[in-house]
């Protein structure tokens, strides 16, 4: 006769999966500090045995572990090549290098413009001569290469006398017309001749030609937008005989 006996079977569940998500997980070791013990499954034993060894050092192995300890490898990098830097320098050609690199920067040719040009203002003149690839000055330096003679022009002696002093090819466009060709065909070439300085007195002056002379000196002298019409402005006329204090009003008209 049989006779079947129930034998209790006492389960460990791992206290890690318990306290992390409920799960059941057969526990197989046993962690114990002080009066606290854990029950782990081999994940969790070895999670919190790696944790320990991290914090408290490698401590002594049990006499029974059987588990193989892996053996402890080498690695040796490979040494890497390391290229020497190279002794030759680079060149640039003669043809490579800037002239801002040379420190010489090409200089535009400039010219002086005396007096009005018939059917241009003084601004439209200008611009015109600019558009042609020309500097507008006021005194002659070494870029210049021409002096173009409007009505008036006589009566800017300080321009007259720097073209007979650099020997200066002269243009003259009091002609009605002759600026113009110049600016469609881009060509201002000299040839004329240099004219004396106008030397007018006082008494023969009229009040139209001194606001003339004072109208074209105050455009190269801080009001250049000054209109060619209508009158002109006091504060312009103060400044004007404050510049030529002392001289006599042909040599004001002549510079």
């Amino acid at each position: 006769m049989r006779k079947t006996v129930l034998v209790p079977v006492e389960h460990r569940f791992c206290d890690a999966h318990i306290a992390r998500d409920g799960s059941q997980e057969e526990a197989t070791d046993t962690l114990t500090l002080g009066h606290r013990t854990w029950d782990l499954c081999p994940d969790h034993r070895a999670s919190f045995a790696r944790y320990l060894v991290d914090a408290l050092g490698s401590g002594v192995a049990d006499a029974d572990e059987s588990e193989p300890k892996p053996d402890a490898v080498l690695v040796v990098a490979e040494p890497v090549a390391v290229a020497e830097p190279s002794s030759v320098v680079t060149e640039c050609e003669p043809d490579d290098v800037s002239e801002e690199a040379g420190g010489s920067e090409p200089v535009m040719p400039s010219v002086m413009l005396a007096g009005e040009v018939p059917g241009y203002d003084w601004e439209s003149a200008r611009d015109a001569l600019r558009n042609a690839g020309y500097a507008v000055v006021g005194r002659a330096d070494d870029s210049t290469v021409l002096l173009i003679l409007g009505e008036g022009g006589e009566r800017n002696g300080h321009k007259l006398k720097d073209a007979a002093e650099r020997g200066l090819p002269v243009m003259d466009v009091r002609t009605p017309g002759r600026f113009k060709s110049a600016v469609l065909s881009g060509d201002f070439v000299g040839g004329d001749p240099l004219p004396e300085p106008a030397k007018v007195g006082q008494s023969g002056m009229s009040d139209r030609e001194r606001n003339r002379v004072i109208r074209a000196w105050a455009r190269e002298n801080g009001w250049p937008n000054l209109p060619v019409q209508g009158r002109v402005p006091m504060q312009v006329r103060h400044a004007y005989e404050l510049a030529h204090q002392g001289t006599p009003e042909g040599k004001a008209a002549a510079a």
